[in-house]
């Protein structure tokens, strides 16, 4: 488990807001629209730009 962002409050929505870009990248990666190599390369240099690198926004 990660925690949660900072400020972030008990019911307040996603607990992390990285959450959805992982969920993302792992249908990408499942349903075979990426590879795990590039999902996981994406994610390691900047998870804020991760989907727009592999043309998943």
């Amino acid at each position: 488990m990660e925690p949660a962002d900072p400020g972030h409050k008990s019911g307040g929505g996603i607990n992390n807001k990285k959450d959805p870009v992982e969920t993302k990248l792992r249908t990408a990666v499942c349903g075979g629209k990426v590879t795990l190599a590039a999902a996981q390369k994406a994610i390691a240099s900047d998870w804020t730009t991760a989907l727009a690198k592999l043309g998943l926004n």
